[in-house]
């Protein structure tokens, strides 16, 4: 079989790929840990596909397989989305965990790298279509703009189970990072090749 071409994102399609990312995400330690409950949790990462996904639109970096089963978010050199978008989803924290929520947000805020890079806040895929290789096809394909262009790429895995595939395509961990009850969460920083 044919592996899926990888393709970039366009406003007549970046629904679809928003609708896998969010299947990929639905089982996620970090993501539930933030919206334990499933309507909140589908509610407030509609809004963070929303507010992630616009600027990466806008600069033509979201990559995505021909069926649309899954995607990567990167954010170019120069695009930062100010905190305070997210603001409104942070009431939906339980109470609880808020300050560790906050605490994480500055860890992950200071492991960014301060050079110009690649950001990827999301790369997902509907969990029926996971084992197939395509998330390390669009992983691999949309490496190839920071190396091009000898930039680093940075990216915080919310998954342990997900590291390994970071690592075949040379992310290296730079620290784990865990506060109050919260599940590990790793920065990662690649290298131009």
């Amino acid at each position: 079989m044919e592996p899926p071409k990888i393709i970039k994102a366009d406003s007549s399609n970046v629904e679809k790929v928003k609708s896998a990312i969010t299947l990929g995400f639905a089982a996620d330690p970090f993501l539930r840990w933030f919206f334990p409950d499933p309507h909140i949790y589908l509610k407030n990462f509609a809004f963070w596909m929303d507010a992630f996904s616009k600027p990466a639109l806008e600069s033509d970096s979201i990559f995505t397989d021909e069926n649309f089963y899954g995607g990567a978010i990167w954010h170019p050199p120069g695009i930062h989305l100010d905190s305070d978008v997210l603001a409104p989803t942070l009431e939906d924290i339980p109470d609880f965990r808020l300050e560790s929520a906050l605490q994480m947000f500055e860890e992950f805020n200071e492991c960014h790298p301060k050079e110009d890079h690649w950001y990827l806040p999301f790369i997902g895929l509907d969990p029926s279509k996971q084992g197939q290789g395509i998330g390390s096809l669009i992983l691999k394909e949309s490496l190839k703009q920071a190396d091009e262009q000898g930039k680093v790429a940075y990216l915080e895995s919310s998954n342990p189970m997900n590291m390994s595939l970071y690592e075949r395509h040379g992310f290296e961990t730079m620290k784990k990072v865990q506060i109050g009850d919260s599940p590990p969460a790793h920065p990662m920083i690649r290298y131009p090749r």
